[in-house]
Order: structure tokens, then C-alpha cells, then sequence
């Protein structure tokens, strides 16, 4: 069976899954539909309704995808996955490492696997290690494939001090920041919404530039990688600012491409308080 046969053959499958386990088990609907409903409330129930099934479909292709990835090749990586405007590539430097984050939008292991390309093992990614041993290994064989490295996000500096070869740093910062100490809240899809300030306090730590990863998607299969920059190298900002310019410009990204975004996380399940800090609530 041929790579694009093999794809295509685990796009058919997913698709089955997804279907079944969104439309017919009803997995997190409600939570999906209640996350969709607060976060345009401009919509119909007709069209938000697609909106739903065209995110079930990006599930499926997504999952097809990452199970892909174990034996993707360099061309055709570089082939399904464009990358916009490289340039900015030439200012990472372990002086002065860029900070790139992004979303759980599109297909962010696909992502790090392009950018893997472009910077190697200088390019180090924050991850969460998984309770399941198996697949925590697995997923990790799977990000390092083309030389990134990957340290847990809790021991960042310890390993950052360790190693000072870093080009950039990549991270994605979008859920909720339910253990976090430092939240920054904004106003995001309509909603109260608190997020997690790891990019911004990275950036200042280093004085870096701190870069959103936009990943969009141009057909099945196929996207193109848009680098952002949210700041300027030493500039000086208010507490939160980087934050609060991530979160406009991860709104628009939604807005312009809504059912590409993990509406399934329970995103909003923590609520500010009068401190000005955070509960949990159940949905």
C-alpha cells in the first residue's frame, strides 16, 4: 500500500470512530455545543450546528493524521505542511530563543514536526507527560522524529539552565490554567476567560520575541504554518500584555476557521473570583 493509500485508509477509519463516538455516543456534547453557543451567540442553531459536525470531521482527520505521522517522510511533510514566511526563522539563536506558541487548532503535532525540519534539536517543546507510560513514549517517539527535544513544562528552567543551546521554545497555551499561578484574565470568545501566562513570562526571562504559531488549514491533508510575532525583541510591556495579545489574535484565528479549534476541552470551567484568581466548576 502506497503512503497516500495508507493515509487515505486512516482517514475512512477515523472518520467511522469520530462519528460514532461524537454523533451517535454523544461524547462531550454537551460540552461542545455549550462552548459553541457562548462563543457566538450570533449564530444559528442551523448554523452552528454545522459548525459542530465540520469539527467532528477535523477530528477524524486530525486523528488520522497524527497516527500518520509516525512514518511521514521530509518531503512529503514539507509537501503537506507550508511554511508561510521562514524568514523570521533567522532570528533564533540560543542568545536569544524564540518563543513560539500555538493552539490546539488544526494539526499542532503535525506543526512540531515541521518546524522540527527548520531548527532540529534547537528547538525545545513544553510538554505534559502522560499518566499512560505507553503512550506518553510513544507520543514522545513520535515529536522527536526530526530532532526536536521535549522537557516537561512544570522543570522548564531547571532544563533550560542545564542546556543553553535552545534556538526556540514551543509550547501551545491555549486550556484552561487550571493549576497554573499565574493567570492572566481577558475577555475571549465573549467570556470571562483566564490563560496561561507561560509564553509572556518566558519571553521576558529570555527577552525574547514571542511568536504565535498560526496554523491553517488549506485542504485535507494540507496546511500552511503563519508566524506571528506578538512582540518585539526587549520590548517593555505591561503585566499581561503578550497574554492578552495572544488571546486577540487566537480569537481570530477561531473566528476565521471556527470548527478547526478543540471545542470539546472544557475550557471555561474556571471562573474568576472576587480575588481576582479562580474557581473550578463543573459543567
Amino acid at each position: 500500500m502506497t503512503d497516500g493509500l495508507r493515509l487515505n485508509a486512516l482517514y475512512g477509519a477515523t472518520s467511522i470512530v469520530t462519528w460514532l463516538v461524537y454523533r451517535v455516543f454523544g461524547l462531550r456534547r454537551t460540552v461542545i455545543r455549550g462552548n459553541l453557543e457562548r462563543s457566538f451567540p450570533e449564530l444559528t442553531r442551523r448554523e452552528l450546528r454545522a459548525v459542530e459536525r465540520e469539527f467532528v470531521v477535523r477530528q477524524g482527520e486530525v486523528a488520522a493524521e497524527v497516527l500518520y505521522a509516525s512514518r511521514i517522510g521530509e518531503p512529503e511533510l514539507r509537501e503537506r505542511v507550508t511554511l508561510v514566511n521562514p524568514r523570521l526563522l533567522a532570528e533564533a539563536s540560543p542568545a536569544r530563543p524564540l518563543i513560539f506558541v500555538g493552539a490546539h487548532h488544526g494539526n499542532f503535532e503535525w506543526a512540531l514536526q515541521r518546524m522540527s525540519l527548520e531548527l532540529t534539536s534547537g528547538l525545545v517543546c513544553l510538554y505534559k507527560p502522560l499518566r499512560n507510560r505507553r503512550i506518553d513514549d510513544w507520543m514522545r517517539r513520535l515529536r522527536t522524529r526530526f530532532g526536536a527535544r521535549l522537557i516537561p513544562a512544570k522543570s522548564v528552567l531547571r532544563e533550560l539552565a542545564r542546556s543553553r543551546d535552545a534556538t526556540a521554545i514551543g509550547l501551545l497555551a491555549d486550556q484552561v490554567p487550571r493549576t497554573s499561578p499565574e493567570k492572566h484574565w481577558v475577555s475571549f470568545l465573549r467570556q470571562d476567560t483566564a490563560f496561561y501566562m507561560g509564553p509572556e513570562l518566558l519571553g521576558r526571562a529570555l527577552r525574547s520575541r514571542v511568536v504565535l504559531m498560526r496554523m491553517r488549514r488549506v485542504a485535507r491533508g494540507h496546511y500552511a504554518i503563519e508566524l506571528e510575532p506578538l512582540n518585539e525583541a526587549g520590548e517593555k510591556t505591561a503585566n499581561g500584555e503578550i497574554t492578552a495579545r495572544y488571546a486577540r489574535a487566537l480569537e481570530r484565528w477561531i473566528r476565521d476557521d471556527p470548527a478547526g479549534w478543540w471545542w470539546s476541552h472544557r475550557r471555561w470551567k474556571l471562573r474568576r473570583n472576587g480575588a481576582g484568581k479562580g474557581v473550578v466548576i463543573s459543567d
